[in-house]
């Protein structure tokens, strides 16, 4: 087996690992036995634990980027909204495909090892960092209103990792993707109240 496929086999078995009993409660000695490698051959790849999970989340992060594609407004394009859509799915496959990684950034133990929480939180600054990136575009094309993206980012990765974190704990296989993307879109781009200052002004 080339150097290649041996890192990502090594990567591969210790994602699972990480997502079946936690990133603390997995040794090195658990991913040598599952990859089925011998331990000088694990650190020919990897100096400990922690450098595992560091490339995990950075190879996540470019996945993620991959997926966020900016939208074309040229005449005959697809609508901005259905572009975004497709954005968002593909982020959100990306992510329930990977089921174990997922579990990790949303169930990780913070407080055990600064190190894994300062990746952990590296990880969420560049993800907010890359959509606000994208939101400050989407002013500038007209897209987006004038609000604080920063803000806006933050409040969007919330939303959807708790609807990943409801769809983790139930186990589904089997989600309509497309139809939870079109929701968060719906809520995000126009909010959960109506219209009506009657009402909201209504003391």
């Amino acid at each position: 087996m080339d150097s290649r496929l041996r890192r990502k086999q090594i990567l591969k078995n210790a994602a699972v690992l990480f997502g079946q009993y936690g990133y603390h409660a997995t040794s090195i000695t658990d991913i040598i036995e599952a990859a089925g490698i011998a331990r000088g051959t694990f650190y020919l790849y990897f100096h400990n634990k922690r450098a595992i999970f560091e490339e995990l989340l950075d190879r996540l992060v470019v996945q993620i980027r991959e997926r966020i594609r900016v939208v074309d407004v040229s005449p005959g394009a697809r609508s901005a909204k259905a572009q975004l859509q497709d954005n968002l799915v593909g982020v959100l496959e990306l992510l329930t495909e990977n089921r174990p990684l997922l579990s990790i950034l949303l169930e990780g133990a913070v407080g055990l090892d600064k190190g894994f929480d300062e990746k952990l939180s590296d990880f969420y600054q560049r993800l907010a960092a890359t959509i606000e990136g994208s939101l400050t575009l989407g002013q500038k094309m007209g897209l987006v209103r004038d609000r604080d993206t920063r803000i806006a980012a933050l409040a969007g990765i919330g939303m959807v990792k708790e609807v990943l974190h409801s769809l983790l704990r139930n186990d589904s296989r089997v989600v309509d993707l497309p139809g939870i993307a079109a929701q968060l879109l719906d809520i995000f781009s126009y909010g959960v109240l109506t219209n009506d200052t009657t009402i909201m002004t209504q003391k």
